[in-house]
């Protein structure tokens, strides 16, 4: 039970909240509308990441790829798909029918203009808290960078549950704050952070909650030793790009160890029981 305001009602006022931010400041990136902190910490990451290519971090939508296997006959809901995450148009283009649910009108404009519109694919401008906002009988569930936005995250997982069918999939992929020195990091940018209200990146707590209300078929930590070159990318951009995509890689070797406490992200196969 949760102390205080309705958690549903709470989280909702603060999406109306983050939906205007979004619109504010196209997506989030370098923006007027940020603190300093905020500015900062989004120019860090630009600058870190450089350190890993981007085909090296196809890695991960390739393993997203594997635990979908064949769409052909799901109904697929691309949960809080904004203006398209990297498996968007592989989603729609393969799922017998696809649905994106997305609080910002403009992100899902944008997402109608990167992959495409046609008879199957059905674009939501709602709240994914409203339970009268999609349909309830998805195959599969895909949220990418979605999980970490509620605060009152086993609100979040009774809902996707009950949108799923029974033996329903549930792909997540969030950023994590269990390896000591980046929850240090954390404690000490939140009074700062411009989007502090929606962002709750997964603790120990919230990451046993996912484990008790679903089935683990496959676990994930990325940047686990990848993480080391995200530090020495902001350092030493030049000599991380060097060294980076064989770090990043590391972790998806047979037998790595892929520990998610010590992971900056992590991504999770669900499966409703």
């Amino acid at each position: 039970m949760h102390d205080g305001p309705d958690p549903v009602e709470e989280m909702r006022q603060v999406n109306v909240q983050q939906k205007a931010y979004y619109e504010a400041t196209s997506a989030g990136w370098i923006s007027p509308v940020n603190s300093f902190a905020t500015n900062l910490w989004s120019r860090l990451r630009r600058r870190a990441m450089v350190a890993v290519s981007h085909e090296a971090r196809e890695a991960v939508y390739d393993t997203h790829k594997a635990w979908l296997g064949d769409l052909s006959d799901k109904k697929v809901l691309d949960l809080g798909a904004g203006a398209g995450s990297p498996l968007s148009g592989y989603l729609a283009h393969h799922a017998k029918a696809y649905h994106a649910v997305e609080l910002s009108g403009m992100q899902l404009d944008q997402l109608r203009a990167n992959i495409g519109t046609g008879p199957t694919r059905h674009f939501i401008e709602a709240d994914f808290l409203d339970p009268a906002s999609t349909d309830s009988d998805f195959d599969v569930i895909y949220a990418h960078a979605v999980v970490h936005h509620f605060r009152y995250l086993d609100v979040l997982l009774d809902a996707s549950r009950d949108k799923l069918v029974p033996g329903g999939q549930m792909i997540t992929y969030d950023p994590c704050q269990t390896w000591l020195p980046i929850r240090l990091f954390r404690a000490l940018f939140r009074p700062f952070q411009s989007d502090a209200a929606w962002e709750f990146p997964l603790t120990r707590p919230a990451m046993n909650s996912i484990e008790t209300r679903f089935l683990v078929s496959h676990r994930l930590g990325v940047f686990n030793r990848g993480k080391w070159a995200l530090i020495l990318g902001i350092f030493a951009p030049k000599l991380a790009q060097k060294h980076g995509d064989r770090l990043f890689l590391a972790d998806f070797e047979p037998g790595a160890d892929t520990r998610l406490t010590s992971s900056l992200h992590v991504s999770y196969d669900l499966r409703k029981p």
